[in-house]
């Protein structure tokens, strides 16, 4: 954590408590990055990472049910907010009382400094604002194809670094899942209609789709910067101090009226109400931690393309709560999918 600059030589208070705290969770699985070569270390990140995906995959379904009574931005700030609760929570009780447990919190904000701030703003803000923006352009199925093209970015960049074993493996099944993707999310709306027939792209497509990449390439880039900033950090902590910077920011937005009204939480149905709590804890809280867990134990190039089984997961949801309608597609892309991630793994890096 030293930066070169000159310090005291007696440290602080919170200091030493934060000190002591991350002495005791050493020991703990949701501690500082354990070494990659771990075995079991990495089987428990490659566990964590799936699950994560489990919770992405439930976002769509839970926010389709939450936007009918609220905006996206109150979506946003009311995930970052419940995240934030849980989390300082779960900090609070490992630490052992309230002023270890925010001491560990700042001494984390310090340690990642502005990468802290850029860590909660693009997690918890910018992602989320660039694919509800995008979505007032574009077809739900065209937005989350486009919007799913992160982890073929990052493994264009690892290929192109020297980050990968086998870089023309590793792009390639990234294409390959990608192509998955389309086939889950526009395989049986294709299918089903006469490609000539189809609305030609307007100006306005190409302003969601300009919206929908750019928020792609945000998350590719928070893979890469979660990934450099939790090493030696608490992944728990990071994201709790991550949402809380979120949750101000989307804050500050909505109470000058902008995207919404904190007034408008008031009026909304139990429906929205559950809607609203599923999306703050099980898709976002945790699994945000699991998979800042993960980055602390695995390269980017190598837990970045699951991210590819999201869309599928997230039809299935939609089948299940929604009742909506899975064709062939489904299937078809999803074998995709999967064929594309055990490529990309066999090009990946075994850093």
């Amino acid at each position: 954590m030293s930066d070169g600059t000159k310090r005291s030589v007696i440290p602080s208070a919170s200091a030493l408590q934060a000190r002591a705290v991350t002495d005791r969770l050493e020991a703990g699985v949701l501690a500082s990055a354990p070494a990659s070569s771990d075995p079991r270390a990495r089987r428990l990140a490659y566990f964590a990472a799936v699950l994560a995906c489990f919770g992405w995959g439930s976002l769509y379904t839970a926010a389709k049910i939450a936007t009918g009574e609220v905006t996206g931005l109150m979506i946003s700030f009311n995930r970052s907010t419940i995240a934030t609760l849980i989390l300082v929570a779960i900090v609070v009780a490992r630490a052992g009382g309230p002023r270890p447990g925010f001491a560990l919190l700042v001494e984390t904000v310090r340690s990642a400094r502005w990468g802290a701030v850029q860590f909660g703003i693009i997690n918890f803000a910018g992602t989320s604002v660039l694919a509800m923006l995008a979505q007032q352009y574009l077809p739900a199925s065209v937005n989350g194809l486009v919007n799913n093209l992160g982890p073929l970015w990052l493994s264009i960049w690892a290929a192109t670094t020297g980050g990968a074993g086998r870089p023309v493996f590793l792009i390639l099944g990234s294409v390959i899942a990608a192509i998955g993707v389309s086939g889950v999310l526009l395989g049986d709306e294709l299918l089903g209609s006469d490609v000539t027939s189809l609305p030609a792209p307007t100006s306005a497509t190409w302003v969601g789709v300009a919206l929908s990449l750019s928020g792609s390439v945000l998350i590719a880039y928070q893979n890469y910067l979660a990934r450099r900033v939790v090493r030696g950090i608490d992944p728990v902590a990071l994201t709790a101090a991550g949402a809380a910077i979120g949750s101000l920011a989307t804050g500050a937005v909505l109470a000058v009226g902008i995207g919404g009204s904190f007034d408008g939480y008031a009026t909304v149905s139990m429906r929205t109400v559950l809607a609203l709590g599923w999306l703050g804890t099980f898709a976002t809280a945790f699994n945000f931690t699991l998979w800042t867990y993960a980055l602390s134990v695995l390269p980017v190039a190598r837990i970045a393309n699951l991210q590819y089984i999201v869309p599928p997961l997230s039809v299935v949801a939609g089948f299940v709560v929604l009742g909506e309608p899975v064709g062939p597609g489904l299937l078809a892309g999803a074998v995709a999918i999967l064929g594309g991630i055990f490529l990309a793994q066999r090009g990946a890096t075994r850093d």
